[in-house]
């Protein structure tokens, strides 16, 4: 979004990265007229995964395009208090609706991953992963997480309106974080799709996501023909992930059904017994009493 010359190497093995995460990127000279990465001389051989480490190196790389370069401090600070209140709101929803949730976990994270990490190491991965995010999302129930995360895309839809950026006719280093969520979010098969069927009912944001992605990032043919091969095989993981989940709803019914029948049955057998026994009482204490007459006393002479 910033003109900067990017030579992008494709890596299954995330453990070369300093945090053990990818993407990241590695800092180094111009050599032979190409350009691997950046421009920032204090910063060469450095090699960044945060987002905002990376935005700040980009700042100040003295390029002729400076990301964020025609905004005023004001908005420069209202960019970073967004990016805050999406880290803080939307974060969650989005690691949630990924690793969290057990059936789009098994669906897509989990093979998306599995089938690119060589084994055993892709266990490795997933299970740290996914435990460290389960440990960060603890503190909230799924419903707070899920309507924070409804309230951030509702809040995005309004401040990006009909523009074609969130601050104007260029784009920014918000743009760059929001499509970083949104765009997977908008294109994976996802089983559970609560959060992505309300962000493809904000049609700006969906306007947003397509128009980036357009510009920034078209697919090479090779990677096009990778995408129509790929499809036939999400939908049908999609498929029997649907299946699953009826199946689980079905499932889930029966058992309340049954939860709620056990009550009746259980208070009709209750009272039966507590009659019974304040009946075995009352005899055994006097309070009724059972007299048996000869029937031949009975017969008058």
């Amino acid at each position: 979004m910033c003109a900067s010359p990017v030579t992008v190497i494709y890596s299954s093995t995330p453990w070369n990265s300093p945090s053990g995460e990818l993407p990241a990127f590695v800092l180094q000279r111009r050599q032979t007229g190409e350009y691997p990465t950046f421009i920032d001389k204090s910063n060469y051989g450095r090699t960044i995964t945060d987002f905002d480490k990376f935005v700040d190196v980009l700042r100040k790389s003295g390029q002729e395009v400076v990301i964020d370069g025609e905004l005023t401090p004001t908005e420069r600070s209202q960019i970073d208090a967004f990016s805050c209140f999406l880290q803080q709101y939307l974060h969650p929803a989005v690691m949630h609706t990924f690793w969290a949730d057990d059936l789009n976990y098994n669906t897509v994270t989990h093979y998306w991953y599995s089938s690119r990490l060589s084994f055993p190491y892709n266990l490795y991965y997933l299970e740290r992963n996914r435990k460290r995010i389960q440990r960060m999302l603890s503190e909230k129930n799924v419903s707070t997480i899920m309507k924070d995360g409804l309230q951030a895309l509702n809040l995005l839809s309004s401040k990006l309106g009909d523009g074609k950026f969130f601050c104007g006719n260029k784009p920014s280093s918000l743009d760059a974080l929001v499509f970083g969520y949104l765009a997977p979010l908008l294109r994976l098969p996802l089983p559970n799709d609560r959060l992505q069927l309300h962000l493809r009912a904000c049609p700006n944001l969906v306007r947003f996501v397509e128009q980036v992605s357009s510009i920034y990032l078209p697919p090479s043919d090779e990677q096009q023909k990778a995408q129509k091969a790929d499809r036939k095989m999400w939908d049908s993981r999609l498929q029997k992930a649907e299946k699953l989940k009826e199946a689980q709803k079905a499932a889930s019914a029966e058992a309340n059904q049954v939860q709620e029948e056990m009550p009746l049955r259980d208070t009709i057998l209750f009272g039966l017994g507590a009659l019974t026994l304040s009946l075995l009482f009352a005899i055994h204490s006097g309070i009724i009493q059972v007299v048996v007459e000869d029937e031949d006393e009975m017969i008058p002479e």
